[in-house]
């Protein structure tokens, strides 16, 4: 059982996957999110290799070490949803979802540059990503409250997604805030806690699974 919840970041992504390859009509897709399921599949399945086969790399302390992926996955993360957001065309404060990323860029080039090792797992870049998407789909949600001709979720496929960001966001923002900290002295529960940021991954994977459905049968 420990093994398919330590796996479930691989292949809890093969949920939307299906859902988009079983159905044809996918042209109204938003492309980051595609990318997104395509990208994380990749990260998150070289991550648990990576992990269960201790591999051992040149700039890596231990074998095993898979942080560096970690990383990589959060500042894509905030990219491409940010890309999607940008995408709705919502009139409230458009112009700061632009300014989001580049934000953010600056950010990650400025904090692994000075403050971090890439290599080490960064509850910075995590808690920033974290906050920012949270601020996107807020913003979201003030905009369809705000619109005079605002559509019903049941009819607008955006929502699933926007939802399943929020909850994952919500959940796993403690997590990502305290993990450095929990991992230097309490390193055991840490590795357990995580279970908790694998079973909030899977929820968004599902909750991306019924955007992709939405889209294709609106």
């Amino acid at each position: 059982m420990q093994q398919i919840l330590d796996w479930s970041e691989a292949w809890a992504l093969l949920i939307p996957v299906a859902v988009l390859l079983l159905n044809k009509k996918s042209r109204s897709v938003h492309k980051p999110v595609v990318l997104y399921v395509c990208v994380a599949l990749v990260l998150n399945f070289s991550q648990n290799y990576i992990w269960q086969n201790g591999i051992l790399f040149d700039f890596t302390s231990q074998p095993g070490d898979n942080i560096f992926i970690y990383n990589t996955h959060s500042i894509i993360r905030l990219l491409l949803f940010s890309w999607f957001f940008i995408q709705i065309k919502q009139p409230i404060l458009s112009w700061v979802k632009k300014m989001i990323p580049v934000i953010f860029i600056v950010f990650v080039v400025i904090n692994f540059t000075v403050f971090e090792k890439y290599t080490d797992f960064s509850s910075r870049t995590f808690s920033l990503e974290t906050g920012l998407l949270l601020f996107l789909c807020l913003l979201y949600y003030v905009n369809q409250q705000l619109q005079e001709d605002a559509i019903t979720y049941k009819r607008d496929e955006t929502f699933w997604l926007v939802t399943g960001i929020s909850i994952y966001m919500v959940v796993c923002f403690p997590l990502f805030l305290f993990y450095n900290s929990l991992s230097v002295k309490f390193q055991d529960f840490a590795i357990g806690i995580w279970d908790l940021h694998n079973v909030a991954y899977l929820l968004l994977c599902i909750f991306i699974a019924r955007y992709f459905y939405a889209v294709n049968h609106q």
